[in-house]
């Protein structure tokens, strides 16, 4: 039975009629399912292509608009809070110059600042936020006409800026002398003695340089010492018309600072905590292109213990490792961006007023952890700027107050768009597979029709072919006619072949018995007539006469004995 399994497969396998019809219905229905597929394919790729590009430029120009909207409102908060502090000097200026009412002042006017602490040690601790009270003015102070410090209360801090409290000084100095100043070089009592009723002196920012190895840089470093700097704003005192000193108030830098301490571009939720390490964060330059706002505390620019200003970074010193710790001034930075200082250009002519985009490629280099070499790659950055429209005193130009910028990295910019090319990629794959499923669902429907095709013409066929053969080689036993006479049922075309070739071979057979019956019989009449004519042969040869004649003879010769 295992023979007769294997022997009828091996048949069906090879038999040429199969092939064929297999082969022509899978081309049939494969071949056109296939390029149908194949053009639906190309043609999504192709509105992919499409859809993708318009939409990055879409999204891209929709990200470029956020990010300068963004960038003009909080360049309007940076303004705003200027503007406040010199109304808060117009009201000093107009109280009785007495040392408890300059304290009681200095407790009214306090700021909060949010940051991250760690608990311990332990450099895993993720720390906890924190909101701190901070007095925002780090010196209160009248000073006469000859630059004499009469009046001045101080913020002292310890540690600074987690606990300060505002209180009357002790010591006063004359600073007439710049050298006097907090920071050695400050001229602000000099500029605001000679101006007139009712105008004010604001200065530029200026505090000590922290360098990169004790510098407070966000996640980078929470632990650091943070940048302690003052912007002092001063206007003349009068007693009636005489011109008897100035008032002066020095905001804590810190405050200024915070205001964009907590911005991630991408991100539209403040941040207790940035880490610039990401890209992404938000800073300040003036309109001379140095930062003085910025994550990274030692890259705020800063002067010695003499008041010299710290060197900045720049394209001389580009293989100084130490060269990135330094100050920030984009004037000088256009080694690193090509951007930077056009930004700088940008901003004194008044081209940023209204804020703006630009994509910049920023070379970006990190020290190996195996060696002391610093290997670069430059990556994009996309940069929102505005001018801060602060425009008392000094920083009445197009500049203003300068410009605050947002960057962040262009791949982050551009995730929106990457987003969506991501997502149709995944329907165009999911479409493929589909395609793919469908293929082969097609393919075993396509052979299980071929094998219902194959039972209902292939077959009968094979038999036919099978039953010609043993005819043909005269096994008619081995033929069966009768089966086939019996499947030939139905009113197709194979059937009716299947009757008629069985019928056939049924008179073949009967007529190819009665042949055989009809030589047999003849064969028979041969033969006796052979055998009478072999008969006569003998009986009339001269031999077999005379020998009848002696059987005669002695027959005759016996009965006369």
């Amino acid at each position: 039975m295992w023979k007769r399994l294997t022997d009828g497969l091996h048949r069906w396998l090879t038999s040429g009629l199969l092939r064929k019809m297999l082969v022509a219905l899978l081309v049939v229905a494969l071949v056109p399912m296939y390029l149908i597929a194949t053009s639906a394919l190309q043609s999504f790729q192709e509105v992919r292509v499409d859809i993708v590009a318009r939409s990055t430029q879409d999204l891209d120009q929709k990200s470029f608009d956020g990010l300068e909207a963004r960038t003009n409102t909080l360049a309007q908060t940076l303004a705003a809070f200027l503007r406040e502090r010199e109304n808060d000097l117009l009201s000093l200026a107009a109280l009785p110059r007495q040392s408890e009412t300059y304290l009681s002042f200095a407790n009214s006017k306090q700021g909060q600042l949010w940051t991250v602490i760690r608990e311990s040690k332990d450099v895993r601790d993720k720390g906890v936020e924190v909101y701190v009270k901070m007095p925002l003015y780090r010196e209160i102070a009248f000073i006469d006409a000859t630059g004499q410090e009469r009046i001045k209360i101080t913020n002292e801090c310890n540690p600074y800026p987690f606990s300060c409290k505002s209180s009357i000084a002790g010591a006063l100095s004359n600073v007439q002398d710049p050298a006097n100043t907090l920071y050695k070089n400050e001229i602000y009592f000099s500029e605001t003695i000679k101006l007139g009723r009712d105008e004010s002196y604001v200065g530029r920012p200026v505090g000590f340089h922290v360098p990169q190895e004790r510098a407070y840089a966000g996640t980078q470093n929470r632990s650091g010492e943070r940048y302690r700097g003052v912007l002092r704003f001063a206007t003349p005192v009068f007693d009636g018309d005489k011109k008897v000193g100035v008032v002066v108030l020095a905001m804590e830098w810190l405050h200024f600072v915070e205001l964009t301490a907590h911005i991630a571009p991408a991100n539209p939720i403040y941040q207790a905590e940035i880490d610039p390490r990401e890209a992404d964060f938000a800073y300040v330059i003036d309109a001379e292109g140095w930062a003085i706002s910025h994550p990274r505390h030692f890259n705020i620019a800063g002067v010695d213990e003499t008041g010299k200003p710290v060197p900045a970074i720049n394209e001389q010193d580009k293989d100084d490792p130490g060269n990135l710790y330094r100050p920030g001034n984009l004037t000088l930075m256009g080694f690193l961006a090509p951007a930077f200082p056009e930004l700088v250009k940008k901003n004194r002519n008044g081209e940023a007023a209204n804020g703006g985009v630009v994509t910049t490629l920023l070379t970006v280099a990190t020290r190996s952890t195996d060696s002391n070499t610093t290997p670069s790659s430059a990556r994009e950055r996309a940069l929102g700027f505005a001018t801060i429209p602060y425009y008392s005193g000094q920083y009445n130009t197009k500049a203003g107050f300068g410009l605050v910028i947002l960057s962040t990295d262009g791949a982050r910019f551009h995730l929106e768009s990457q987003l969506l090319g991501k997502r149709i990629d995944n329907s165009v794959t999911a479409v493929d597979q589909q395609v793919r499923w469908l293929a082969i669902g097609t393919f075993i429907v396509v052979f299980v029709l071929a094998l219902f095709l194959v039972s209902n013409i292939a077959f009968p066929i094979l038999r036919l072919t099978d039953s010609a053969q043993e005819i043909e080689s005269g096994h008619w036993d081995k033929a069966n006619i009768d089966t086939l006479g019996a499947k030939g049922k139905g009113g197709d075309e194979v059937a009716r072949l299947t009757r008629v070739f069985a019928s056939m071979a049924k008179e073949m057979r009967a007529r190819e018995e009665m042949l055989r019956k009809q030589v047999q019989e003849l064969k028979i009449v041969i033969d006796e007539t052979k055998r009478q004519k072999q008969v006569s042969e003998i009986v009339e040869s001269d031999f077999f006469q005379n020998l009848a004649e002696k059987a005669q003879a002695m027959r005759e010769q016996r009965k006369r004995s």
